[in-house]
C-alpha cells in the first residue's frame, strides 16, 4: 500500500455493519456506488481520490498475513467495536491480530463507538474525532512530503552513506530511559538488559543495592540511549518521594525525550506498589502516566508455570491491571537471566510510538 500517495486504512473488526459505516465516513461516499465488492466476504479495497480502504474478513488468517507482510506499510490500522464492549474481549482481539500479523499491539487502533469517550484501555484507542483528525494529519504530511524538494543533490551521499533503517528507527533521535521502582524489582538488570553489558551493578540481597542515581550510554538501531537507574525513590519508609534522587534523575536526563519504565516483579506485587502511579506523580508531574512503559520483569516464572504474558494481563490482580490501563496498555515482559534480542527491540517498538 505504501507504494501509493494515497493514504492507506485497514478496517478490522467482526461487525460487518459497523465497518461499511466508517469506510463510508472515511471516503465519503456510500459503497453501493463504488465498483469494488462491499459484501466483506473477502478482501475488498474501497478507494477515492485521497483514501485506499481494505477490509479484510475478520477472521482469515492467511489474508490478514497478506495485508500485514513486510511489503505492506498500512498508514493506519483500525479496529471497529460495537457499544457496551469489554475491555477483555477487545484486548482478545488486539492481542489475536498481534500474534496473527506479528505487529505490535501499538499499531492497532480501536475506534470507539460514538457516545463512547477517550480513557484508559490496555488498548490504543482512538474516538472518531481524533481519527479523522489523525487522516487530515497524514494527508497533510503527504502533500507536504511529495511538494518537498531535495535538500542536496544525491551525489553528497557518496561521503555518507546512509545507514539502512528498519521502520521506527530514529537515528538522530536520543532517548532517556528512566528505571524507576521498588527495590528488588530489577531495575538495574533491566538497566544491564536494555544496554548489553553489565553496567550497573545487579545481584540478589535484602537491602538496597543501588542507592544513587547512574546514567550509560549505548546506542540501538542508530538511535541514542541514555538508561538512567534509580534507587528506591518511593521508599515506603518515607512519605513522601525523595527530592534528591528526584533531582539527580531529572538532571541527567535534561535533553532528549523521556520514557519513564516502571518496573514490576511478575511474581511479587506488592502493597506500596498498589499507589505507586500517584507517588510518580507527586515526583515527576501528572502527565507522568502518559510517559510510562510498565516493565515486568522475571518473565521465566511464567514460563516456568505454564503461562503466556497476556493471560498474566488478564488474570492479575485489579490494582496491577489498573496500573497498566492508565499507562494506556504499554508493557513488556523481559528475563534478565536470558540474551533475548526480542524483548529490547519490543521495548523500544513502544517508545517508538509514544
Amino acid at each position: 500500500m505504501s507504494h501509493s500517495n494515497k493514504i492507506s486504512v485497514v478496517v478490522l473488526g467482526s461487525e460487518d455493519h459497523l465497518k461499511k459505516a466508517l469506510i463510508t465516513l472515511i471516503l465519503g461516499t456510500d459503497l453501493s456506488l463504488l465498483p469494488k465488492k462491499n459484501d466483506l466476504k473477502e478482501p475488498g479495497i474501497y478507494e477515492n481520490d485521497m483514501h485506499s480502504v481494505i477490509c479484510p474478513p475478520d477472521r482469515a488468517c492467511n489474508d490478514l498475513k497478506n495485508v500485514f507482510a513486510p511489503n505492506q506499510d498500512p498508514d493506519m490500522s483500525l479496529l471497529v467495536v460495537k457499544k457496551g464492549f469489554t475491555t477483555e474481549e477487545v484486548w482478545k482481539q488486539v492481542d489475536n491480530l498481534h500474534r496473527i500479523t506479528g505487529k505490535p499491539t501499538e499499531e492497532f487502533i480501536v475506534v470507539l463507538p460514538l457516545g463512547n469517550k477517550e480513557s484508559f484501555y490496555p488498548f490504543k484507542c482512538y474516538t472518531l474525532d481524533q481519527v479523522f483528525r489523525k487522516l487530515t494529519q497524514l494527508a497533510e504530511e503527504r502533500e507536504s512530503t511529495s511538494t518537498r524538494l531535495p535538500a542536496q543533490p544525491a551525489a553528497s551521499w557518496s561521503q555518507t552513506p546512509p545507514h539502512p533503517m528498519k521502520e521506527g528507527q530514529h537515528p538522530t533521535t536520543e532517548v532517556n530511559l528512566v528505571l524507576l521502582g521498588m527495590t528488588g524489582a530489577g531495575k538495574s538488570a533491566s538497566g544491564n538488559t536494555i544496554l548489553r553489558k553489565k553496567q550497573f551493578i545487579s545481584k540478589a540481597s535484602s537491602k538496597p543495592v543501588t542507592t544513587e542515581c547512574q546514567e550509560a550510554k549505548t546506542e540501538i538501531g542508530g538511535r541514542r540511549v541514555r538508561v538512567i537507574d534509580t534507587p528506591d525513590i518511593f521508599d515506603d519508609n518515607r512519605k513522601s518521594p525523595n527530592k534528591e534522587h528526584v533531582r539527580k534523575c531529572l538532571e541527567l536526563c535534561q535533553s532528549g525525550p523521556r520514557v519513564y519504565l516502571l518496573v514490576i516483579h511478575v511474581s511479587r506485587f506488592t502493597d506500596g506498589e498498589r499507589d505507586i502511579l500517584k507517588k510518580m506523580e507527586t515526583a515527576f508531574g501528572r502527565e507522568v502516566v502518559k510517559q510510562t512503559v510498565v516493565l515486568f520483569t522475571r518473565g521465566g516464572d511464567l514460563q516456568h508455570g505454564g503461562m503466556s504474558f497476556e493471560d498474566f494481563l488478564c488474570g492479575c490482580q485489579p490494582d496491577l491491571k489498573k496500573i497498566v490501563e492508565k499507562c494506556g496498555g504499554r508493557c513488556v515482559l523481559f528475563e534478565n537471566s536470558a540474551s533475548y534480542s526480542d524483548q529490547v527491540e519490543k521495548l523500544l517498538q513502544i517508545v517508538d510510538r509514544m
